[in-house]
């Protein structure tokens, strides 16, 4: 025999089978996934590009070598260092730049969402707030490009060093470039 269920049945059995199921997961910038940062390696002053003779100082951004005293060590034995020096430096160079290239992309990014934000801001005061904050930025992408720049001339530079080095090619590439 069927026996007639009340709509009211109905509706709470279609519900709890609808309550079941997790809520959505909605995602805000508070539970976003990040990924891990790489920290940049330190900014010297002295300039990356430096002759062989002469190898960073220990504060600089690239690994000091310790310089043997003369007549202590073979020239084969100076040859195994060297590589090692080269590869030091383009590998401090490198990570510089693509530094440098990074934090040049998200300002500019910040600056294209500014800009983004004041064209669909229909309310004068907060246009003008927005225009004040979009020219700050501007000036803030104009910096980063520079230290790239700056930073492209320094691997630049270090690689015209190198080349005047007559060293082997390879010795230039790094971990990364193999």
């Amino acid at each position: 025999m069927l026996s007639a269920q009340s709509l009211g049945d109905i509706a709470r059995q279609e519900r709890a089978k609808h309550e079941t199921h997790p809520p959505a997961k909605v995602w805000t910038n508070d539970n976003m996934p990040r990924a891990a940062r790489i920290e940049p390696a330190p900014t010297s002053p002295e300039p990356i590009a430096q002759t062989q003779s002469a190898p960073p100082a220990a504060s600089g951004g690239a690994p000091a070598l310790e310089t043997p005293p003369a007549g202590s060590k073979s020239p084969e034995d100076d040859k195994k260092h060297t590589q090692e020096y080269w590869q030091a430096l383009f590998k401090t160079a490198r990570a510089q730049l693509a530094d440098a290239q990074e934090r040049q992309r998200l300002v500019e990014d910040e600056l294209s969402l500014l800009q983004i934000q004041q064209a669909r801001e229909l309310d004068p005061a907060a246009n003008k707030e927005l225009g004040a904050k979009v020219t700050a930025k501007s000036a803030a992408v104009e910096e980063a490009r520079s230290v790239t720049a700056k930073a492209e001339k320094a691997l630049d530079d270090l690689q015209k060093e190198f080349d005047a080095s007559g060293a082997p090619a390879e010795w230039s590439k790094t971990d990364q470039q193999l």
